[in-house]
C-alpha cells in the first residue's frame, strides 16, 4: 500500500512538473503564431501601432517583454526579432528548484 502510494506520489509529481513547463512553451508557440499573422497583416500600418499591437499581443499571453525587447523592422514588409527569458520555480514556498528557459523569436526567416 505505500509502494503504491509512493508511486503515485511520483507520478503526481511529474504531471505537476509537465504542466509548470508546458506553459511557457504553449505561451510561446501562440505568441509567435499570432505574431506572424499580425506582421502579415501590418503592411500599412505606422511603426508605434504594431508596437503597441505587438505589446498588447505579449501581454494577452503573459509574454514578459517591453519595447527594449522588441528589435522592428520595417524594410518591405514588418519583421520583428524578440527574446525573452522565464523561470519557472517548481516550488514556489520553498523555492527549492528553478528553471530559466530563454525564447527567441526571428520573424524574418
Amino acid at each position: 500500500m505505500i509502494k503504491k502510494l509512493f508511486y503515485l506520489a511520483i507520478f503526481a509529481l511529474f504531471i505537476y512538473s509537465l504542466v509548470l513547463l508546458a506553459a511557457p512553451y504553449y505561451h510561446y508557440y501562440a505568441f509567435k503564431s499570432d505574431l506572424e499573422e499580425l506582421l502579415k497583416v501590418s503592411t500599412a500600418d505606422r511603426p508605434d501601432e504594431v508596437m503597441t499591437k505587438i505589446l498588447d499581443l505579449a501581454k494577452q499571453y503573459k509574454v514578459p517583454i517591453g519595447e527594449n525587447d522588441i528589435n522592428l523592422n520595417s524594410a518591405a514588409k514588418y519583421t520583428a526579432k524578440i527574446s525573452w527569458q522565464e523561470t519557472v520555480v517548481f516550488f514556489p514556498a520553498y523555492q527549492i528548484y528553478k528553471k530559466t528557459l530563454e525564447f527567441h523569436i526571428d520573424t524574418s526567416k
